[in-house]
């Protein structure tokens, strides 16, 4: 077994150390993809998102994708700030490429359910939050959305 097969087993074990670990081992792994100057690129994108700077974040993303376009974790990344942009749409298409790249991205299935919650798609939503739940069956945030969705639905 490999090491990202290894993490993703780790995800489901009852030991929630052992889940920690894995998430923030598959999360390197992922940051690292492209490489260390792609990935301190991404640092700084992602800094400067979490500082709200929201227009420099755009152009780190977009810039990293035209240089690497599959660096699969620039796509999640824009697939973030176009979320918190209220961008939904956008951010979901960003999900779909992160996804078709790295289908066990739990970060990315569940961005693609909170778009599409917030796109009023709920059925839709729910598909997306079980598939994170298969992947990380503790994260409970992804429960409370399937809940808020057949809320929606009732």
């Amino acid at each position: 077994m490999d090491r990202i097969q290894q993490y993703l087993e780790n995800l489901k074990s009852e030991d929630s150390a052992a889940r920690e670990k894995a998430t923030r081992e598959l999360w390197a792994l992922w940051y690292r993809q492209a490489g260390a100057e792609m990935e301190e690129e991404l640092n700084r994108g992602t800094s400067l998102m979490n500082h709200k700077n929201l227009d420099g974040a755009l152009k780190v993303f977009q810039e990293l994708i035209e240089k690497r376009p599959d660096f699969s974790e620039a796509h999640n990344k824009l697939a973030t700030l176009l979320f918190l942009k209220g961008q939904y749409g956008e951010s979901a298409r960003e999900c779909e490429v992160t996804l078709r790249r790295n289908p066990h991205h739990f970060g990315a299935l569940n961005g693609m359910g909170m778009c599409l919650f917030h796109l009023n798609r709920h059925e839709e939503a729910i598909q997306y939050f079980k598939k994170a739940l298969d992947i990380q069956p503790y994260a409970e945030i992804n429960r409370i959305f399937i809940a808020r969705c057949r809320g929606k639905l009732n």
